[in-house]
């Protein structure tokens, strides 16, 4: 009974099923976040538990779609492992009889099945393990992070404009924040240039300047002839800067998943084409793809 269920789910056309829900749950949810998308930008600096704890009982209608599609890519990931190990499964009585690069060749594909698994657990431990903290930045002030004892100064906050002979002149074309840490040691922050401290990226964060705002002022000189002894004017608000502080252990797991699917990727289709090559220069020979046994 355990068998014939183990068997079922790792059919190939279980596959093309949940393969198929999960892109029609994902297209269901890009519509959902493309009409509410100040709500699922959230998830940009939220874990998934916590927004949904707050989402799942306030607006079900709007966020029922990710917990369903975490379901089906859950039951695709035990999908594919199920079946490598078959794949696997197969391959291993014939290991003495087949050359040892033949034999790795040949596991390459049910290998690289493996490491997307560990991949989609990368990005599982991102959405609920990650953390984000966004600390406002004033020259003179000391910044505080999260698990790190000593909290770094902020010494500088220099902002870089357009020449002005650029359409862009007046307008800010880098900032740099200059951190020192408890040695004194200066640490440059930039846009896109962010800092890895203790496992810690740090990033320059910006809010967007608002546009302008009619505002009425409450004290207009007494010369004003107004009806109501105010007028409106209209007031600028001024630009923040802001340090934001992502914690991700499941970068690296991606990373590392994707950086070993490539070197695997790029030396089986290397092989694939000298055997091609070899078939087509030897027509005749039938067993021209082989390898020696190191």
């Amino acid at each position: 009974m355990v068998k014939k269920i183990w068997d079922m789910l790792g059919d190939i056309r279980i596959s093309v099923v949940l393969l198929m829900a999960a892109s029609a749950t994902l297209f269901t949810g890009s519509i959902y976040a493309g009409r509410h998308f100040s709500l699922f930008r959230e998830l940009n600096r939220l874990r998934i538990q916590d927004w949904l704890a707050v989402h799942m009982r306030s607006q079900p209608e709007l966020v029922w779609w990710i917990p369903v599609l975490f379901v089906l890519m859950g039951a695709l990931g035990l999908n594919t492992v199920i079946c490598a190990c078959h794949r696997v499964s197969r391959l291993i009585p014939q290991r003495s009889s087949l050359p040892r690069g033949k034999f790795f060749y040949l596991l390459t594909p049910s290998l690289i099945h493996f490491l997307f698994i560990v991949i989609m657990l990368g990005h599982l431990t991102t959405f609920t393990a990650a953390r984000w903290q966004t600390i406002p930045l004033e020259t003179g002030t000391m910044v505080a992070i999260e698990g790190k004892r000593a909290p770094l100064a902020v010494h500088a906050i220099q902002d870089l404009f357009f020449p002005k002979t650029s359409g862009l002149r007046n307008r800010i074309s880098q900032t740099t924040v200059t951190l020192a840490n408890a040695d004194g040691n200066d640490i440059k922050l930039q846009y896109l240039q962010p800092v890895l401290i203790d496992g810690q990226f740090l990033f320059l964060d910006k809010i967007k300047k608002s546009k302008k705002v009619a505002m009425t002022d409450k004290h207009p000189s007494a010369d004003k002839e107004t009806c109501n002894k105010a007028h409106v004017y209209m007031e600028k608000k001024k630009t923040k800067q802001l340090l934001l502080i992502v914690s991700d252990p499941g970068l690296y797991i991606i990373i590392s998943g994707l950086t070993l699917i490539m070197c695997l990727m790029t030396w089986y289709f290397i092989v694939q084409n000298m055997a091609y090559k070899d078939r087509k220069s030897c027509p005749l020979n039938k067993n021209a793809f082989s390898f020696s046994k190191g």
